[in-house]
């Protein structure tokens, strides 16, 4: 997508939360929160890490981040609906958590800072994903995560979207194989698929270049000339 569409849709997209923002998480049910905290549970956060919720909405998640980390490392709410934003500030989460209103395909961030990227309900709402990943993918340091998560299933998910319609009809997960292509090209590998009625989870981390490498030496012992040729023909 050209980068002016790019900008466009996200604006509009930006306006749609923005006016959501004061009612966004009211009446979430007990399942769904508990859903969320066994999936952040279950990532294995280490205190210390430098952790950044990506599409951080109204902040639904960083109570579960928080309790991971304890009083320490560092937490980066990143959403780009300014009026998410303020409905998180005003819960007053403690001096770890940070706020920062940009978006995902320009993270105001550094290079290999990050130890972990989590977005919950954010990635379908992405729109380039394959530049938002290797966005993710540089600020993430070496063997950093990245989590995709949601409470449902990724059929589910899509179905929700294309009822709601307007600027979020489209807004839907990749069929998995699409999905993993887009993540190899942002240099980050799957160790984690996951999509049951209760949740669909991803879980990527990073890899570097000699990691590649090895591991393409590693196929080449295995199966020969023949996957070499093979790869040299998709080129």
């Amino acid at each position: 997508m050209a980068t002016g569409s790019v900008w466009q849709v996200t604006r509009e997209k930006q306006h749609y939360f923005d006016l959501l923002a004061s009612t966004w998480d009211k009446g979430m049910a007990a399942e769904v929160l508990s859903g969320l905290g066994n999936i952040v549970e279950e990532v294995g956060i280490v205190p210390g890490s430098r952790v950044v919720d990506l599409g951080s909405g109204t902040g639904v998640l960083l109570p579960f981040l928080i309790s991971q980390l304890g009083n320490e490392g560092k937490i980066i709410a990143l959403d780009f609906s300014a009026a998410m934003l303020r409905e998180a500030k005003a819960r007053n989460f403690p001096a770890l958590v940070s706020f920062v209103q940009a978006d995902v395909h320009e993270i105001p961030l550094a290079d290999n800072c990050i130890d972990l990227a989590i977005c919950n309900n954010a990635f379908p709402h992405f729109v380039d994903k394959g530049r938002a990943l290797k966005e993710i993918a540089r600020i993430l340091r070496e063997d950093g995560r990245l989590v995709i998560c949601h409470t449902m299933s990724w059929e589910r998910i899509n179905n929700l979207h294309r009822s709601l319609g307007g600027v979020v009809a489209s807004d839907l997960i990749p069929e998995k194989s699409i999905l993993q292509g887009l993540i190899a090209k942002a240099r980050l590998e799957v160790v984690r698929f996951e999509d049951s009625e209760q949740r669909y989870l991803v879980v990527a981390r990073k890899v570097t270049r000699s990691f590649m490498v090895e591991k393409f030496l590693r196929l080449d012992a295995i199966y020969g000339n023949s996957y070499q040729s093979q790869t040299n023909n998709r080129r």
